[in-house]
C-alpha cells in the first residue's frame, strides 16, 4: 500500500484520501480480509452459480458448433471468416480498450489508478481469452489448432505465414503474455501484503512464492 498523500493549493482544500479512525494499516487490514476470510458470502456463491450458467451454455454452443460445422453462422465459403471475425475484432477492441486505460492512468502518474487498473487489466486478459477462441473456431476441426505452431514435425512442413491465421496466433499470444506481465507485476506488492497477513501456513507459502520476495524497500519500489 502505498503512503496517502494530501496536495493543497491556496484557496482549495482536498479531504484526506484516509477518514478519521483510520489508518494505512487498518484500511489495509480491512481490505485484506475480505480476501484471506476462509468463507464466502453468499453474494460470492451467486456469481459463481450465474458465471458458471453462462460457462455452460458457452460450451453448449461450441460444442454444437464443433458438430453442425461453421455453416450453422451462415457461411458459404469454407475459409470466410464472417460472424467469427466480427467477434474476434470486437474482443480485442475491448482488450486494446483496457490496456489503454491501464497506460493512460501509468503515464499520468495518478495515485488513484490502482483499483482502476486492476479491472482494466483484468478486462484485458479475459478480452484477450475470448478473442483468441473465435480463430479456433473458424478452423472448424479445433482438433487441429497445433498445426498453426512452427514445430519441427516428420513432413518438413512449416505453417503459412502469410496466411492471417499464423498472425492471429502470435499476435493475440504475445499481446496476452504481455498484458498478463502487466497485470502480474502490479500485484506483487499486494500479494506481500496477503502473504504478511496470512494466518495459514499454506496460504503463506503461496503468496510467498507469487509475491516473488518484495518486501516493499526503496529498491524493490523503484525497480
Amino acid at each position: 500500500m502505498t503512503r496517502a498523500k494530501t496536495r493543497t493549493t491556496p484557496g482549495s482544500h482536498r479531504a484526506p484520501l484516509v477518514g478519521a479512525g483510520h489508518t494505512i494499516s487498518s484500511v489495509t487490514d480491512q481490505i485484506s480480509s475480505i480476501v484471506l476470510r476462509r468463507r464466502a458470502g453468499r453474494g460470492w456463491w451467486f456469481g459463481l452459480l450465474v458465471g458458471f450458467s453462462l460457462t455452460m451454455l458457452l460450451l453448449y454452443a461450441i460444442a454444437w458448433l464443433l458438430i453442425k460445422g461453421v455453416g450453422i453462422w451462415g457461411i458459404n465459403i469454407p475459409v470466410g471468416w464472417g460472424f467469427a471475425i466480427v467477434n474476434f475484432v470486437w474482443w480485442i477492441g475491448i482488450g486494446h480498450a483496457g490496456t489503454l486505460i491501464s497506460a493512460i492512468l501509468l503515464l499520468l502518474k495518478q495515485e488513484w489508478r490502482t483499483s482502476i487498473n486492476r479491472f482494466a487489466e483484468a478486462m484485458t486478459l479475459f478480452a484477450v481469452a475470448c478473442a483468441g477462441i473465435f480463430p479456433l473456431l473458424h478452423l472448424g476441426r479445433v482438433e487441429f489448432f497445433y498445426w498453426l505452431v512452427p514445430y519441427p514435425n516428420t513432413m518438413g512442413v512449416w505453417p503459412q505465414f502469410r496466411s492471417p491465421l499464423m498472425w492471429d496466433f502470435f499476435a493475440v499470444s504475445t499481446y496476452g503474455t504481455v498484458s498478463l506481465l502487466f497485470w502480474y507485476i502490479g500485484l506483487v506488492p499486494d500479494l506481500a501484503t496477503l502473504r504478511d497477513r496470512a494466518s495459514h501456513r499454506f496460504a503463506r507459502i503461496t503468496y510467498g512464492i507469487l509475491a516473488l520476495g518484495w518486501r516493499g524497500s526503496a529498491r524493490h519500489w523503484k525497480r
